[in-house]
């Protein structure tokens, strides 16, 4: 698949996440899978409601394990502090906004696609909820898998991963970032996660996305 069709299946993949939240009614005896639809169903009518951004912002939120992105994102919880200190507070509240604002202009993108669910698989490392995004490129169909990673957090389950065609989210954030933080150091990390964004605040959103099937 070309890298211009993967960048836009991911980016589709963040908009289905941004869809997947609402706050923790799923109850902890449920299945990712069900829980999954259940936050995802709530989000859809939030949308069609056209809800303030703020209101989308907290389902967000209350699905996404920023604390585990952050971690992941730097190696792992043995060696984040190491890594981010002194300003490991600041790098994840950015983070977390980044991902954040990256789901929320995701929600309204004029990509036309669908989101079909196709079960789940407990692994070591998680719960693997996996969707197949179908949409058209160029005039030609195409199906991506996508894998959210989730687990409990809380007794609320979260997702701590997302696997696009194949390619995690959390890895490619360890990859750009150790590489930063290799060559130029924390402060460095930080301003490109302000630069990232004030880049996504400037750019207008979309349609709302159609709805994923049920």
């Amino acid at each position: 698949m070309k890298n211009y069709a993967r960048k836009l299946l991911a980016g589709l993949a963040l908009s289905s996440l941004c869809t997947l939240g609402f706050a923790g009614t799923a109850a902890a005896a449920d299945g990712a899978l069900d829980a999954f639809k259940a936050k995802h169903n709530k989000v859809v009518e939030l949308v069609k409601k056209r809800a303030e951004a703020a209101a989308l912002q907290k389902e967000v939120d209350d699905l996404l394990d920023y604390k585990a992105l952050a971690e992941s994102s730097l190696g792992g919880a043995a060696r984040y502090t190491s890594k981010c200190e002194p300003r490991c507070a600041e790098f994840e509240t950015l983070l977390a906004r980044l991902i954040r604002e990256n789901y929320l202009k995701r929600i309204r993108t004029d990509k036309k696609y669908e989101l079909a669910y196709v079960g789940e698989e407990t692994k070591p490392r998680g719960t693997h909820v996996t969707t197949n995004v179908s949409l058209s490129r160029d005039g030609k169909p195409e199906v991506v898998e996508v894998v959210y990673v989730m687990d409990q957090v809380g007794g609320v389950w979260k997702v701590q991963d997302i696997i696009t065609d194949g390619v995690s989210l959390a890895k490619n954030y360890r990859f750009e970032f150790n590489k930063i933080l290799k060559d130029k150091g924390i402060n460095e990390l930080i301003a490109r996660l302000e630069s990232k964004l004030t880049e996504l605040a400037s750019r207008p959103s979309g349609p709302t996305a159609v709805a994923p099937k049920k």
